[in-house]
């Protein structure tokens, strides 16, 4: 067994150590798989300096590409608001199968891209993935036909699948399991953020309507279009290939964010919390595949996220629209969209931060669906003489968890899982999930049913209270599974 050398007081001073067993490190002249025994040669203050570092350097980064994501994905509920209906002889039932299709995109491309990921490395895969997309955004601003609008839905689906569960697992190799939780929000900031941002610069947008012979949405996809690719540009230069590694693509291999101590601090940290993270590629096998789809507890993590995303989907994708029902200008109702999701952020950083600082995760979850409950049963209900503000204060109240139960539900599945082939299936599998409900969500809100939208708001509460049940049980199946047999996880 080869043991790292380090000075004997730090040794003595940090007994922590642990085996990593068949690894083949770069210490090793020889090709074979060897084991390697780390011991804790850092303090606390040490580690958090650390862990700080990589906080400002990985987050912006991996949250600048979501943010990419997240404007060429949902633009469609500003356009919406424009005149795209009417330049393509289409209705919100059509715009609805391009939602669809999208949706379908993205799941059936999910695990087959995550398979790719762990080939050529994140840092090469993620940023082909934006690159791409950015540019089928931009080109959706050009579009004259149904057909065509469809063909490009379909692409940034395909496009885009995969881009979320491979970031999230890049993001595992640099962070300890309770340190997840928190990263994992802070990393779905891009998403909130571009979800809050796009609807301002799309009011904004919309005022260009007519200018360069171009409607309202045109310039929505364009602008859009140009900053994921400006983003990607970003990413592609600034991103590190690998944990632990710090020279980026601008550095030219002149420089480096980590000192040689940190970048050793960076890989040993995360290898005595989880020695199965050693290997910097893992190979993905169907027998992989089919062990965790079939594990009761992704299963049911895969189900909460179908069946509550289901609800906010579609909310989400027609709030715009209903907003300006309520009397609103297009520009001001899509200006009055992006409060509710800045709201959102401060809503799921205090409850990441809360589960991260006690441990417990699907009550977090609970108490979020429990608000969609109420919320959307208070929107069905709101009178229909009821004041412009009273109904855009409730539809606000309603959005105001926005995806928050999703993404607290990641992080509780991926602190679960046990080895990360596991980890990345499932992270893939509840992004499909997610999307998936991108299909379904897509479909409650009905032409015949505007502009109050009575049985798609009847729907989504609906679908709200069977995910509180779903959660409910999944909270109890760890519980009781924890307690009888004696491993440690996350309830």
């Amino acid at each position: 067994m080869a043991t790292r050398a380090y000075p004997q007081h730090e040794i003595s001073a940090f007994p922590e150590k642990t085996i990593i067993k068949n690894v083949r490190s770069d210490e090793f002249s020889n090709d074979t798989d060897q084991e390697s025994e780390i011991i804790k040669y850092w303090d606390d203050k040490e580690e958090a300096r650390v862990r700080r570092k990589i906080d400002f350097i990985l987050l912006p980064v991996l949250g600048l590409a979501f943010f990419g994501l997240q404007v060429d994905r949902g633009n469609i509920s500003a356009a919406l608001t424009s005149t795209i209906t009417e330049d393509l002889h289409i209705n919100t039932n059509q715009i609805n199968v391009g939602t669809q299709l999208l949706s379908a995109g993205i799941v059936v491309s999910e695990i087959p891209s995550n398979i790719i990921l762990q080939r050529v490395g994140p840092q090469v895969w993620l940023s082909a993935q934006l690159v791409a997309w950015g540019v089928v955004g931009v080109f959706q601003a050009f579009v004259k036909s149904y057909p065509a609008f469809l063909v490009t839905r379909l692409l940034l689906g395909l496009l885009e699948g995969g881009f979320i569960p491979g970031a999230l697992y890049y993001l595992s190799q640099w962070y300890k399991r309770p340190e997840t939780s928190f990263r994992t929000t802070l990393f779905f900031y891009g998403q909130m953020f571009a979800g809050a941002t796009s609807s301002l610069i799309s009011a904004g947008l919309l005022k260009l309507s007519g200018r360069g012979g171009l409607a309202g949405w045109q310039w929505i996809f364009l602008i859009e279009g140009l900053i994921t690719i400006f983003a990607a540009i970003l990413f592609i230069l600034f991103i590190p290939k690998r944990a632990g590694d710090g020279s980026p693509l601008a550095s030219m291999g002149r420089w480096s964010y980590f000192t040689e101590r940190e970048k050793q601090i960076i890989r040993d940290r995360v290898l005595l919390d989880d020695p199965l993270k050693a290997r910097d590629n893992i190979k993905i096998t169907g027998r992989d595949i089919w062990d965790t789809i079939r594990k009761p507890t992704v299963i049911q993590h895969f189900m909460i996220t179908l069946v509550s995303m289901s609800a906010f989907q579609g909310l989400n994708q027609y709030a715009p629209s209903m907003i300006k029902s309520f009397g609103f200008s297009a520009v001001r109702a899509n200006a009055l969209a992006s409060v509710a999701v800045y709201a959102s952020i401060v809503w799921l950083t205090i409850l990441a931060w809360l589960s991260d600082k006690t441990g417990v995760r699907g009550p977090f979850v609970l108490l979020c669906i429990t608000w969609n409950v109420i919320s959307y049963a208070c929107l069905r209900t709101v009178p229909d003489d009821a004041s412009r503000w009273h109904k855009y204060a409730v539809i606000t109240i309603a959005n105001t968890v926005y995806a928050s139960m999703h993404v607290l539900n990641i992080a509780w599945l991926g602190f679960n899982c046990k080895t990360p082939q596991e980890r990345s299936i499932a992270m893939a599998l509840i992004v499909m999930a997610a999307n998936c409900a991108g299909i379904s969500g897509s479909q409650i809100f009905r032409t015949s049913d505007k502009p109050l939208y009575y049985h798609a708001l009847t729907a989504i509460t609906a679908l709200a209270g069977a995910s509180w049940v779903q959660t409910l049980v999944l909270i109890l199946w760890y519980a009781v599974t924890q307690k009888r047999t004696g491993r440690k996880g996350a309830v």
